[in-house]
């Protein structure tokens, strides 16, 4: 066999593996492309949230989508607040883990008034204080980021 007809019989082979890879890959990633969505619970109530904008890269596909919200005060509009009692533990947890030490949590409860609220074992407390609290979870995983809201009334 001639050398130019190795070469073409090798480039020929390659392109077959390159669009079976292409063609085939897709099937055996997350075929929603989605970052994981975390079930936030109080007690045995599981609190309801809203995902804000993010980009998700998997293997040969990546997708980035993004929210109308204005930040998260918007987003908590989505749901009405979850009822708790004051100092009341919240769980917050994640399918697939985020990486260590990314998982942030904010509380809003204006614009004007945001700060970061401490969380221990994916566990946070509830303020004593009556009201409604805005909460937005962040976290980072290999394939990119996402924030979410939730909202609580302490009663």
């Amino acid at each position: 066999m001639s050398t130019i007809r190795k070469i073409i019989i090798s480039i020929i082979i390659l392109l077959v593996i390159i669009i079976g890879l292409v063609v085939f890959i897709p099937f055996f990633s997350d075929p929603d492309l989605e970052p994981p969505i975390p079930t936030v619970t109080v007690g045995h109530t599981e609190i309801p949230t809203t995902q804000g904008s993010y980009c998700w890269d998997e293997f040969l596909s990546a997708q980035c989508v993004d929210k109308a919200y204005t930040g998260p005060l918007d987003m908590a509009k989505e749901h009405k607040p979850t009822l708790v009692s004051p100092n009341e533990e919240i769980n917050i947890i994640f399918e697939k883990e985020p990486i260590l030490g990314t998982l942030e949590v904010e509380q809003w409860i204006d614009k004007d008034n945001v700060e970061q609220v401490e969380i221990k074992n994916n566990t946070m407390v509830v303020p004593a204080e009556k009201g409604i609290y805005v909460y937005h979870v962040f976290a980072n995983w290999e394939q990119g980021n996402v924030g979410y809201t939730f909202s609580i009334e302490v009663k």
